[in-house]
């Protein structure tokens, strides 16, 4: 089959590398009088003009417009010129493919996700009511805010998110915090039966995690029952944002000691997920 050059043009991207470098190819492969300012098409994509100087080829690409009739005129006279290797596309009977063609259909790379989430902190200390026991729903609204930024406004911005949890039911009840949620159009869902592996699949999606751990007691016999919420990772230990404060000086120092604070994935064993699957926590979809 051959090539529709016109295609090319139009779904270019010059901030995908595989484009580029299909294009790099492609003009080391052309005939040099096809690059030049008085080359043909050249001239048609130019509107007649003959003094631009030599034809950047990725130039060309980049700002090709399929409305503009120059634009499609040279395109045609290109396809027509262009030495028939170059525009093989699915070659049948062992004829392989340009390999300008190939590269440009490569994907492109996935962006890097981000090792910490930008999830901004919210107190429960400071919640207008019931301060003490409310980290469901402190929780719950750093992960509202960092999915859709601007919902919830000013440092006590999760008061507005509780007084909706409140209107409905309990801070404790998840499936309050399930409804409250999807009222803001997120959709999440509260398991029990959660592993690292979940953990690490949402952060790798750029997504943050409620998790609820027993953050109470000795290692030996772990108590209590609070929500943080997992926003990265270090190594193999786990970046949280707890808004209790922090569960490494006991919950003595200031709540703020719980923004960003590091927490193990040994702690974590013994006081999220003991059996490796039995996590408690919040997935976002």
């Amino acid at each position: 089959m051959v090539a529709n050059l016109s295609n090319f043009f139009k779904y270019y991207n010059d901030k995908n590398p595989n484009h580029v470098a299909s294009i790099g190819i492609l003009k080391s492969a052309l005939p040099p009088e096809l690059l030049t300012a008085t080359a043909p098409w050249v001239v048609a994509y130019r509107g007649g003009k003959t003094d631009g100087g030599a034809a950047d080829l990725r130039n060309f690409f980049k700002f090709f417009s399929e409305k503009n009739a120059n634009h499609a005129k040279a395109v045609a006279e290109l396809q027509t010129a262009i030495p028939p290797a170059l525009l093989i596309d699915d070659g049948k009977d062992g004829a392989k493919d340009a390999e300008w063609i190939e590269k440009f259909r490569v994907k492109p790379p996935a962006p890097p996700v981000a090792s910490i989430l930008n999830v901004p902190f919210f107190s429960q200390v400071d919640n207008y009511t019931q301060g003490e026991r409310t980290c469901n729903s402190s929780a719950c609204a750093m992960c509202l805010e960092f999915l859709k930024p601007g919902t919830l406004i000013g440092a006590t911005g999760d008061d507005a998110y509780l007084r909706k949890v409140l209107a409905i039911g309990d801070s404790t009840n998840h499936d309050v915090q399930t409804k409250v949620l999807s009222g803001y159009g997120i959709s999440s869902s509260f398991s029990y039966r959660l592993s690292f592996a979940d953990i690490d699949n949402s952060l790798a999606k750029g997504k943050p995690v409620v998790l609820g751990i027993l953050h109470r007691g000795s290692d030996d016999a772990p108590s209590g029952g609070h929500m943080i919420v997992a926003i990265g990772k270090k190594g193999n230990d786990y970046v949280v944002n707890d808004p209790y404060g922090s569960f490494n000086d006991s919950y003595t120092g200031s709540a703020m000691n719980g923004r960003g604070a590091i927490y193990t994935r040994a702690m974590l064993e013994l006081r999220w997920a003991p059996a490796g699957n039995d996590g408690w926590g919040r997935i976002f979809v």
